[in-house]
């Protein structure tokens, strides 16, 4: 009888994971991971989850298969009992394309060693069992969905308003209770909308960072992060040009034009209530952490 038990909660969670890739409209709005708690009749914690992980990836930005690896590996490293992740693309809002939050997940933490005593023998195991699957769960939606937009980049959009994604997705995460919070986004940082683009003649132009900044303040694009950690890998990428000088048909970024690139978005974040812990060019140097 105890068998035939186990085996149907473990059929039920089964069950949640696969009906959970067929999702409902509101699929990346909320939590997409099905709640070993809730799977197995036990009182979830007050806070399910003290780590914050928000992924925003710029759909103009074509990274090689290394970075992509970079990415995911990344990604990967993160997601751990206690952790909620989102996964979010944008561009512009044009070609069919705009900001769009793709997959939310929370992987729970597991009940503390001092209070497993107050749980039934078996429900715990079974708790336990539907843990190790949430996890694998959790990061294989979270690794699918980032590799699937990684792999769907194209340098064919003609605007990128990462000003305005930022700003968009920012209330968001300032919102959240978590302990610790961390962006990651992916993004050659180079901003082409109608406020400002860091373009000139298909090439990356010197920017003056403080008059560009203060293009964000008059356009009110600085948002709120709630004291986040930053993380932007693949900023300069581009692809080479098809004319110009041989610097920059093979694809150049001078010292100049990143250190300004740099100071501007170390600035952006910094009045938008965040630390801009790296700024990979385009690789980061140092792997994610809280």
């Amino acid at each position: 009888m105890r068998r035939s038990i186990r085996a149907l909660r473990s059929f039920a969670f089964g069950t949640c994971l696969a009906l959970s890739t067929v999702l409902p409209a509101h699929a990346g709005l909320t939590n997409d991971v099905p709640s070993c708690y809730a799977a197995n009749k036990i009182a979830a914690p007050q806070v399910p989850y003290d780590q914050l992980m928000y992924v925003l990836i710029d759909q103009t930005v074509l990274l090689d298969a290394t970075l992509q690896k970079s990415v995911l590996d990344n990604v990967q490293a993160m997601l751990k009992p206690g952790t909620k992740f989102v996964i979010a693309e944008f561009s512009a809002f044009s070609q069919g394309h705009y900001l769009n939050v793709l997959h939310t997940g929370v992987i729970e933490r597991p009940i503390p060693a001092r209070e497993e005593g107050n749980v039934v023998m078996t429900r715990l195991r079974d708790f336990h069992t539907c843990m190790q699957q949430q996890l694998a769960y959790g990061q294989r939606l979270a690794l699918t969905t980032t590799a699937q937009v990684l792999k769907s980049g194209t340098s064919s959009l003609d605007q990128s308003d990462i000003l305005m994604a930022l700003k968009s997705v920012s209330p968001a995460v300032a919102q959240e209770r978590a302990a610790h919070k961390l962006v990651f986004v992916v993004t050659d940082g180079l901003e082409n909308s109608s406020v400002t683009s860091f373009y000139a003649r298909n090439a990356v132009r010197h920017i003056d960072p403080a008059v560009e900044l203060k293009k964000a303040q008059d356009n009110s694009l600085f948002g709120d992060f709630g004291s986040a950690r930053i993380y932007v890998l693949g900023a300069g990428v581009m692809q080479p040009a098809t004319s110009g000088s041989t610097a920059v048909r093979n694809g150049y970024r001078d010292p100049k034009t990143l250190i300004d690139l740099k100071q501007f978005w170390s600035g952006y974040f910094s009045r938008s209530n965040a630390q801009l812990v790296e700024f990979g060019e385009p690789a980061l140097l140092e792997p994610l952490s809280w």
